[in-house]
């Protein structure tokens, strides 16, 4: 991924949700930093790991792993939807179905309803 891909994203969530904010917990013990939690949530969501995986590669509990995840995957839809996320349009379809033929793939978005 691009530095400046991962910078947005990183920037994003972590300026929306303060749970990517470095803190110190109860007995004052520094948790996880942000870009460890944004990147253990984008590889799990990239390569379609589970949880315990990154218990024992990061040595990041599963309940850490899993709430960097789901709220990495959430702001993420909250952030970037009207964006990103849209539906396309005529124009975007017509786009991405010229592009497909130059490229040998007619027909990509074929199959879509």
């Amino acid at each position: 991924m691009c530095k400046t891909i991962f910078d947005r994203l990183y920037y994003g969530v972590w300026s929306y949700d303060d749970y990517f904010i470095l803190k110190k917990d109860a007995v004052g013990t520094i948790g996880f930093y942000s870009y460890q939690k944004c990147t253990a949530a984008l590889l799990m969501l990239a390569y379609g790991t589970t949880v315990d995986w990154w218990d024992k590669y990061l040595q990041m509990s599963e309940s850490t792993s899993r709430d960097a995840m789901v709220r990495f995957a959430t702001v993420v839809v909250e952030m970037f939807e009207p964006q990103y996320l849209r539906e396309p349009t005529v124009v975007d379809t017509e786009r991405l179905l010229a592009i497909s033929e130059v490229r040998g793939w007619p027909g990509l978005l074929g199959f879509l309803d």
